[in-house]
């Protein structure tokens, strides 16, 4: 069908807005990632300019002095293993609330989505107050539990959403083939439902890997320290080093940045897919 002036006029519009909101977006990115590689005399002079040399000194700087590696280990660790029980635990409770057949399913539903409107800020004192007496301060749990807690809701809302649209005669052939329940959650619904838990783990990947507070207030020992606490810290010994931070931040968006890009594909399908009954 062709397209009238004033359709083609404001799709021109829409264009020149999207172009120039992607660009207002990437631009910081790429003038971070010139800054990493300049001297702190050449940011002053040469602001918005390429890097006259190109060199690494500002990273083996935030690597050796900053010790951003042992920063990144320790984001890593609480980061995947916050993910991994999230989805585990989130993908079998959703299972059982969207699938099966009981009275309380709505109601359990409804409880677990309360949580979402928690702020954590509520929760710090009476956790540490927990933590302190299960003598777990300044460990990876008392990091991992909060995250896992604060991110339950979530998975359940996203991924419920989700499994109710799988048609349950899928479940029902399944079952008089002679499948069991288990059968049908793992050969079944699970590879159906994988763009939701895609979804699920890349939010909650972002959230634990970039949050400062749940770190800074339950971890005092610098070498358990992730790396928003890290960046901190760096700061505040390098307070003059400008490109050496920078090179820091990027360490710390790179992994994020990575993640989205790989699996975005999987994070729109499960945004939208639990919309769509059928």
């Amino acid at each position: 069908m062709k397209k009238s002036p004033l359709e083609k006029i404001w799709l021109g519009i829409k264009y020149v807005l999207m172009i120039a909101f992607t660009i207002m977006c990437i631009y910081p990115l790429i003038w971070l990632f010139l800054a990493s590689f300049k001297t702190n005399q050449e940011l002053y002079f040469n602001t918005w300019g390429l890097p006259e040399t190109w060199s690494l000194t500002n990273y083996i700087n935030a690597v050796v002095k900053g010790g951003v590696i042992r920063y990144f280990g320790n984001s890593v660790i609480i980061a995947v293993a916050a993910v991994l029980i999230t989805v585990i635990l989130a993908t079998m409770a959703s299972y059982a609330i969207s699938r099966m057949y009981w009275k309380l399913s709505k109601v359990t539903y409804n409880v677990f989505l309360l949580g979402m409107m928690i702020p954590i800020y509520a929760l710090i004192i009476p956790l540490f107050s927990v933590f302190k007496n299960m003598g777990i301060l300044n460990t990876y749990l008392a990091v991992i539990i909060p995250q896992i807690a604060v991110g339950f809701p979530m998975a359940i809302f996203i991924i419920c959403g989700f499994m109710d649209s799988i048609p349950r005669e899928l479940e029902e052939a399944a079952v008089m083939d002679g499948c069991s329940i288990y059968k049908c959650f793992a050969k079944i619904v699970l590879p159906i439902a994988k763009s939701s838990i895609v979804t699920v783990a890349v939010v909650q990947f972002i959230n634990v890997w970039n949050d400062l507070l749940l770190p800074r207030i339950f971890l005092t020992d610098s070498k358990m320290m992730t790396l928003p606490v890290g960046l901190t810290n760096f700061q505040s010994m390098y307070s003059t080093d400008y490109v050496g931070e920078i090179a820091a931040v990027i360490i710390t968006i790179v992994p994020s940045i990575l993640v989205y890009i790989f699996l975005h594909k999987y994070i729109m399908e499960g945004m939208v897919a639990g919309a769509v009954k059928g």
